[in-house]
C-alpha cells in the first residue's frame, strides 16, 4: 500500500534547502582598564557607610581622594550595592552619581578609532544600578498583585506605555516564581482581555506552563516570531485529541504558521477524525498538497492510508491533476517554434 503511494507521489516531495549566512560580528570595543588603586579599605569602610545611611561621610572620603581613585571606588561600588537593599536615600545617592561626568579619561579605540574614554564609566554603573533597583521593585510588586488576584494586565500592555519593555522583563520573571494553579487562572483571564502585546514571550512563557486553549487562540492572531513556533511545536506534548487537533486547524488559517501546523496536527496520535478530514481535503492545495501527502504517509492508521490511496487515485484521473502530481521541470511538453 505505501509503495503505491509513494510511486503515486513520485517528484512531489522534492525539497529545498535555504544557506543560512550567519551575521557579521561587530568588533569589540577596546577600552583601556587602569589597575587597582589599592584602596581596598577605602571601599570597604564606603560600602559599611552606605549601608548605614551616611552619606555626607562617604562624598567626605571621596572627596578627599585623587580622581582616579576617586571614580575608582564608585566605579566598584555600583556592583556592591547590587546585593544591598535599595532605600530611597541609597537610590537618590546613586542617582546623584550617575549624573556625574567622569573626568579621568584614557586613549582608546571604537571602531577603529582613537577616542577618549573614560577610565571608570561609573555613572553609566549607576544607571544599570538603578535599573536593577527598578526591575525588583517591579517584580515583587507583579508578584504579589498576581498571587492576589489583583494584577491588572492593561497597566503594562498598552501601546502608550513607554516602559513596556522592561516592565514586561519584570513580568515574566516574576510569572517565573508563580504556583502552576495560579498560573492556569491568570492565563483564563489574559485569554478573555483585547490587550496590545508586542511580542510573544508572554504568551509562550504561559502556554509551555498551562496549556490554555484561549492563549493559543490569541497566538494565531498574533505576527509569527520564534516563541509562537516554539509555543506551536509544544502543543501536542500539552493538549491531546480534539482539542489539539481544532486549535492547530485554527493556526493553519495564519499563512505563516500553515506548514508547522500542518506537520504537528498530522502527528497527533490518535489522530482524530476531524483532523483526517482536513488533512485529506488539503490534498487538493496546489501549495500544500504534496506536504500534506508525505505527512500522512508516515501516519501509522491503516483506515487513513486506504482513504489517502483512495483520494490520490481519485486526483489522478481528474483533469489537469497532473499539473499538481507531476515535478515542476521548468520546462513544457509542447515543442519549441521557429
Amino acid at each position: 500500500m505505501r509503495g503505491v503511494m509513494w510511486l503515486l507521489l513520485a517528484g512531489l516531495l522534492a525539497g529545498e534547502a535555504a544557506l543560512a549566512v550567519p551575521p557579521a560580528k561587530a568588533p569589540p570595543i577596546k577600552s583601556a582598564l587602569v589597575a587597582d588603586e589599592g584602596v581596598g579599605e577605602s571601599r570597604h569602610f564606603l560600602l559599611e557607610q552606605l549601608k548605614a545611611g551616611r552619606f555626607d561621610a562617604v562624598d567626605t572620603l571621596l572627596a578627599s581622594l585623587s580622581v582616579g581613585q576617586r571614580e575608582y571606588l564608585i566605579y566598584q561600588l555600583m556592583g556592591d550595592l547590587r546585593h544591598i537593599p535599595a532605600t530611597a536615600a541609597l537610590q537618590s545617592w546613586v542617582q546623584a552619581q550617575s549624573g556625574k561626568a567622569p573626568q579621568w579619561l584614557v586613549e582608546g579605540e571604537v571602531d577603529g578609532f582613537l577616542m577618549q574614554l573614560p577610565a571608570y564609566d561609573f555613572p553609566a554603573e549607576a544607571r544599570m544600578l538603578l535599573t536593577h533597583w527598578q526591575q525588583q521593585n517591579w517584580q515583587a510588586q507583579y508578584r504579589r498583585e498576581l498571587s492576589q488576584g489583583h494584577f491588572d494586565w492593561k497597566q503594562v500592555y498598552n501601546s502608550r506605555n513607554p516602559d513596556l519593555p522592561q516592565q514586561q522583563q519584570a513580568l515574566l520573571q516574576a510569572l517565573t516564581q508563580l504556583p502552576t494553579s495560579l498560573l492556569h487562572q491568570q492565563a483564563r483571564v489574559l485569554g478573555q482581555l483585547n490587550i496590545f502585546l508586542p511580542d510573544n514571550r508572554l504568551l509562550t512563557q504561559l502556554l509551555l506552563r498551562t496549556g490554555e486553549p484561549a492563549l493559543y487562540r490569541m497566538l494565531w492572531r498574533q505576527p509569527v516570531d520564534d516563541d509562537s513556533l516554539r509555543a506551536l511545536k509544544a502543543l501536542p506534548s500539552l493538549l491531546k485529541g480534539e482539542a489539539a487537533s481544532d486549535l492547530l486547524i485554527g493556526a493553519t488559517k495564519n499563512p505563516k504558521l500553515k506548514r508547522p501546523a500542518l506537520k504537528a496536527l498530522s502527528q497527533l496520535s490518535p489522530l482524530p477524525v476531524k483532523a483526517q478530514d482536513f488533512l485529506l481535503a488539503e490534498l487538493g492545495n496546489s501549495q500544500y498538497g504534496s506536504l500534506v501527502a508525505s505527512l500522512l504517509l508516515e501516519v501509522d492508521e491503516p483506515r487513513l492510508l486506504v482513504r489517502l490511496a483512495d483520494e490520490m487515485t481519485r486526483m489522478e484521473r481528474r483533469p489537469n491533476i497532473s499539473l499538481l502530481l507531476a515535478p515542476d521541470s521548468g520546462t513544457t511538453g509542447a515543442v519549441p517554434g521557429l
